[in-house]
C-alpha cells in the first residue's frame, strides 16, 4: 500500500533574518568564525541553502550583521550624558563592550576583520567620539583615541581567549585579565587626559 502521505508537503519552516543570525551565533560559539557557513546555518534552521540568501547576500553579509547584533547589546546611549565624568562614561563602555565579546569569544575575530560600518557599530564609535570631545580633545585626537581605546579592548579580549583557564594557584586568569585590563585602560586614560591637558 502506497502511503498517502507521502509526497505531502511537511510544515511550512518560518526562516528571518533574527532566526539566520541566532543560528549563526550558535555556529560561532561552537566552531569560530571559519564554522559559521552558509550550510551550516541552512541546516540549522532546517531550509536550503538558497533560502538564506534571501536575507543575506553572502557569508560575510550574515558575520556583519552578528558583529551589528552584538554591538547593539552595548547600550551605548547610557553613556552620553556630559554631566558625568568622562573616565568613569568610557571606563563602564569599554568593559561593557568587553563583556559582550568575552560573552561570545569568536566575535573578536569578526570585531577585528570586520569593517564595522553598520548602524550599531557607527553609534558605538560616535560614543566614544562624543566622550573624548568633553574630555577636551579635537576631533583628530579624538579620532585617534577610539583607535587606541579599540586597540586596547579588542587586543586585551583577544589575549584572554587564548589563555590557559588558570595561570596561579589562587586566582583565575578572569581576575588576572580583568586587573590588567583596568589597569591599562586607566593608564590610557590618563594619557589622554594630560594630552587635553596640554592643548588647554
Amino acid at each position: 500500500m502506497v502511503d498517502a502521505r507521502r509526497g505531502r508537503p511537511g510544515p511550512r519552516r518560518t526562516l528571518s533574518e533574527q532566526a539566520i543570525l541566532d543560528a549563526a551565533l550558535a555556529l560561532l560559539a561552537e566552531r569560530g568564525a571559519d564554522g559559521v557557513t552558509i550550510r551550516g546555518i541552512a541546516a540549522r534552521v532546517g531550509v536550503a541553502p538558497n533560502a538564506v540568501y534571501t536575507y543575506f547576500a553572502d557569508k560575510a553579509a550574515v558575520l556583519e550583521g552578528l558583529v551589528e547584533q552584538l554591538l547593539g547589546r552595548v547600550h551605548h546611549d547610557r553613556f552620553t550624558d556630559a554631566t558625568l565624568p568622562w573616565r568613569d562614561r568610557i571606563e563602564a563602555l569599554a568593559f561593557e563592550l568587553r563583556a559582550e565579546m568575552l560573552a561570545h569569544p569568536g566575535a573578536v575575530r569578526l570585531l577585528l576583520g570586520s569593517p564595522r560600518v553598520g548602524p550599531n557599530a557607527v553609534a558605538v564609535g560616535v560614543t566614544l567620539l562624543s566622550i573624548l570631545a568633553d574630555a577636551g580633545l579635537d576631533p583628530r585626537n579624538a579620532a585617534n583615541a577610539v583607535y587606541l581605546l579599540n586597540v586596547h579592548i579588542l587586543g586585551a579580549v583577544a589575549v584572554q581567549v587564548a589563555t590557559p583557564d588558570h595561570i596561579q594557584p589562587t586566582r583565575t586568569v578572569t581576575d588576572v585579565e580583568t586587573d590588567q585590563f583596568r589597569w591599562g585602560l586607566a593608564r590610557l586614560l590618563d594619557g589622554l587626559a594630560a594630552h587635553a591637558a596640554i592643548r588647554d
